[in-house]
């Protein structure tokens, strides 16, 4: 079975479990603020998958760092955003698409409030202006709302025009709209212009030095999600795949209800290692080493969020005591203050000990079940690419580890995540009966897409 060989890699890195567990060694959690504010709670912590080493292991481990922004559901006023709406118009989005992205786009508009800031572009062959940049009022929503009946398919798709446009628009906003977003609705491959996933990949990239995020919405069954999913990790947006036109109105109300609920902008996680310990490997998406350092943006955070960012170290085992292991440190702004940027910070500690008894219990479930997560949207990822490929067999056993990994995970886990493992867990075992029961290529396309979206979806993109 394929959980047995789950359960035989994740002991190897040290993320056996245990019947009783210690309490992360974080020995500080300190917040400061450049603006002089303080008294704000942390939502920053942190712990290795163990926090006991026995002297003289390889001390190879799995590392969490994690998010829990506050729920505010009582507050009143919502940051005011930027948006720029950049849909793709080529031919193929003839018909019932480019009719449903009229309907999206003009329900965007209405879920607007007056003061916000929007632009709208059209893609082909070249890039057309539907709208320049505006701010939403009332004796302007209403000639924005009939700018969206400009929008016609036919010819080419030059996406990396299209999401250019949109970005240096969003660039040039008042320093007041400290939320930016581009979105971008597509339903097939990039074709003129650069159009690999890597020149996509980085114009979004630069975006997010102007506070940039790109939310991608891939319609149908025949855009490119790499290239999709490139443009969202690399700018800290989020992916949608849509396999009907007419759910794009639904998601445009829903990203517009997340970005009103940001409570911290410019976000980026910083993790730096402590004496004697190497960083070995980001492994959540997005993650970036340099000079030993690890670096994960977030852009925006909304209300309620969590994000976490899973990575492989290697500590030092020498010798017994108590040892640093890294200090994590969350960076951001508030939507309120676009000047102060504020700094949370956790020391993430672990012990080398010569019990091993208490170095098999000292598991912490939180990043336990990270692992069995990443382990799991790792496998989705591959039987994508097997359905793609059309080895329903690989993509099967892809499925299986992912339905184990998230099973052992869902058991281990704290009680606070344990819904949402079981949740993820329900979603693998839908899209693999969706698999085995695909009679055509376009039914194994759609579960293929389906997988991949669940993947992105489970690392917060």
């Amino acid at each position: 079975m394929r959980k047995a060989m789950f359960l035989a890699m994740a002991a190897a890195l040290g993320c056996g479990g245990g019947a009783d567990t210690v309490e992360a060694q974080t020995t500080r959690v300190t917040v400061s603020s450049s603006g002089g504010e303080g008294g704000t709670n942390a939502w920053i912590g942190g712990s290795p998958v163990r926090t006991r080493v026995v002297v003289g292991a390889d001390g190879e481990t799995y590392v969490g760092v994690w998010i829990d922004a506050p729920d505010q559901p009582g507050r009143q006023e919502r940051p005011p955003m930027a948006l720029s709406l950049v849909v793709d118009t080529s031919g193929s989005m003839s018909g019932d698409k480019i009719q449903n992205a009229r309907i999206a786009a003009s329900s965007l508009l209405e879920s607007l409030q007056d003061g916000d800031i929007v632009s709208i572009y059209s893609f082909d062959n070249g890039v057309r202006e539907i709208a320049a940049p505006t701010t939403v009022s009332t004796n302007t929503r209403g000639t924005l709302m009939q700018s969206v009946q400009y929008l016609h398919a036919g010819g080419g798709t030059n996406m990396y025009g299209g999401v250019q446009v949109g970005v240096n628009r969003l660039a040039a906003t008042p320093a007041t709209h400290t939320v930016r977003r581009l979105v971008l609705i597509s339903d097939g491959h990039a074709n003129i212009g650069p159009s690999d996933p890597y020149s996509l990949g980085n114009l979004a990239g630069n975006a997010t030095e102007y506070g940039v995020q790109v939310t991608g919405i891939g319609v149908g069954l025949d855009y490119d999600e790499n290239t999709l999913g490139a443009l969202a990790v690399r700018s800290s947006g989020r992916l949608y795949h849509l396999e009907q036109p007419y759910q794009m109105a639904q998601i445009l109300q829903q990203e517009v209800q997340l970005l009103a609920n940001t409570v911290a902008t410019d976000a980026i996680i910083e993790i730096n290692p402590g004496p004697g310990v190497t960083i070995l490997e980001g492994v959540t998406t997005g993650a970036q080493i340099s000079d030993g350092r690890l670096r994960v943006p977030l852009g925006s955070v909304y209300a309620g969020q969590q994000r976490e960012i899973l990575f492989r170290a290697r500590v030092t085992a020498n010798r017994t005591g108590n040892r640093n292991l890294a200090t994590a440190r969350f960076v951001y702004r508030t939507p309120d203050d676009e000047h102060a940027r504020r700094t949370q910070e956790v020391a993430i500690g672990y012990e080398v000990t010569r019990d091993q008894v208490a170095a098999q219990g000292s598991a912490q479930p939180r990043v336990q079940a990270m692992v069995a997560n990443y382990r799991a949207a790792e496998a989705q990822r591959q039987a994508a690419v097997a359905l793609n490929n059309g080895n329903r067999a690989e993509a099967d056993r892809q499925f299986e580890f992912a339905e184990d990994a998230l099973v052992e995970g869902a058991m281990a886990a704290p009680a606070a995540q344990r819904e949402v493992m079981q949740e993820r867990l329900n979603r693998v075992r839908s899209t693999r009966s969706r698999a085995q029961r695909a009679a055509t290529p376009a039914a194994a396309r759609g579960a293929a897409l389906e997988s991949y979206d669940a993947a992105m979806d489970a690392e917060g993109y």
